[in-house]
């Protein structure tokens, strides 16, 4: 292979991975997510799994040195979200039950404030939250 040729290949795969590093989409993103909203929304079954996706991974709401000391990780997410008070953006609780719009985690996610990192939550994801908080947040 000639120098030229190298050269011109080097260049189109360096343009390709730039390519691919420029989108404000994650490259490494899971899956969108659930495509309906179910009936009955569970903590565990379905609220969980978003946050196991998209908000308790490195460099967020994970230990050690969980963004806004917010730690989403399985077990320990709903603890720290249901009635707790935060400071963080605007003050308020974090999940009131019965009511996403006094909910400041709910507020985060559907302005599109939260997740920091990679893509938007979905609205189906979003609906998700959101019924699961108007339905009271129960653990469950």
């Amino acid at each position: 292979m000639t120098s030229n040729r190298l050269v011109r290949l080097v260049a189109c795969a360096v343009i390709v991975m730039a390519a691919a590093c420029g989108d404000d989409e994650d490259p490494v993103a899971p899956d969108d997510g659930p495509t309906t909203v179910p009936d009955s929304v569970e903590f565990a079954k379905h609220v969980q799994p978003i946050f196991n996706s998209r908000c308790a991974i490195s460099g967020c709401h994970v230990n050690p040195g969980p963004s806004a000391d917010l730690v989403l990780s399985a077990g320990q997410s709903y603890a720290n979200i249901v009635d707790v008070p935060t400071v963080v953006f605007t003050p308020g609780v974090r999940v009131k039950p019965f009511e996403p719009g006094n909910s400041v985690l709910f507020l985060l996610v559907q302005s599109g404030t939260m997740p920091a990192q990679g893509r938007r939550l979905t609205s189906v994801e979003l609906e998700i939250i959101r019924k699961w908080i108007e339905d009271g947040a129960p653990d469950n």
